[in-house]
């Protein structure tokens, strides 16, 4: 019961320090934060992006067009925390995996465009 009231004390102390720091400009980390994303889950994530983002210059190299495979590999493997349009955009909006992270935004919101029709 006593550890319950301390994790509790705790979550309220860090949503305390998101109000008044300025994680607007590290969305990412805010993100991750809100999500309660672990340091395991987080290493695994920027794994997962490294991984993607050597295939994906591969491809380009190699002339391929279509990188929705890696976009569907992506969100396969994001961890079930994490919603996968706030996390390509944080993404985006840190500058991180920039290339990768922006033909994911182009194809996601091609698709989601459509089902909006």
């Amino acid at each position: 019961m006593e550890m319950e009231k301390e994790l509790q004390k705790q979550q309220f102390h860090i949503q305390l320090l998101l109000s008044i720091s300025n994680v607007d400009a590290h969305h990412l980390v805010r993100l991750l934060v809100e999500s309660g994303i672990t340091e395991k889950e987080y290493q695994l994530l920027l794994k997962t992006l490294d991984k993607l983002e050597q295939t994906f210059y591969e491809w380009k190299e190699e002339g391929y067009l279509n990188f929705e495979p890696l976009l569907v590999r992506f969100v396969g493997e994001l961890c079930e925390k994490l919603n996968p349009e706030r996390t390509m955009l944080a993404l985006s909006k840190e500058g991180m995996y920039a290339e990768l992270v922006e033909e994911f935004i182009h194809i996601h919101f091609k698709y989601k465009k459509n089902d909006m029709e």
